[in-house]
């Protein structure tokens, strides 16, 4: 029942022929971060019947929770949630640094039995399955709606239980700001 819900919710959100899904990384990040194994991408949607100028790039991004990333995140981002700019071509520029991306040996397996998931619901082109786009998002824990640099609240694009593609009990949620020119992400777990 969920996944004709979720489907359902896509088209009567205007899904158009333009959005990608499973879109090559070098398609929505800039250069120095294409190469980086930890970005997962899932979408590119075209939201511009609701209003929203700038493509909205929807992935998960896979970081080692055993290494220590106080000094690669900025201000009060961190590992489950962070920012990423809109270059003027569009694509996704991270707040972060590269350091956030290091893999450890001890995560490594782990990490590579999520290419794997995601990699086969890439093959069995599972998105219409995960991406759920509604007004308000649908919490798991308390409400971390992000603002932007004039204190208000980020617009609610969708939300992503990445279960379904990557071995992270997670969702993800997507916010953007016009005025700023970002995309920030939360992720909660059950």
């Amino acid at each position: 029942m969920r996944i004709l819900i979720v489907t359902v919710m896509l088209f009567s959100f205007g899904c158009k022929q333009s959005d990608r899904f499973f879109p090559d990384k070098k398609t929505i990040l800039t250069e120095e971060f294409s190469n980086f194994d930890n970005f997962f991408p899932i979408a590119t949607l075209d939201l511009s019947s609701k209003g929203i100028k700038d493509k909205i790039h929807v992935m998960y991004v896979s970081f080692d929770p055993d290494i220590d990333h106080r000094k690669s995140f900025p201000d009060s981002d961190y590992i489950d949630e962070f920012t990423f700019n809109i270059t003027d071509n569009g694509l996704y520029q991270p707040t972060f640094d590269k350091s956030a991306l290091v893999v450890g040996k001890d995560f490594k397996k782990y990490f590579n039995e999520g290419r794997e998931k995601y990699l086969k619901a890439k093959r069995d082109n599972r998105t219409w399955t995960l991406i759920e786009i509604a007004e308000e998002p649908e919490w798991w824990q308390v409400d971390q709606t992000p603002t932007n640099s004039k204190g208000q609240r980020m617009k609610f694009i969708c939300e992503v239980d990445i279960y379904d593609v990557f071995n992270d009990d997670c969702r993800l949620y997507v916010f953007y700001d016009e005025a700023d020119r970002r995309v920030k992400y939360v992720y909660q777990r059950n």
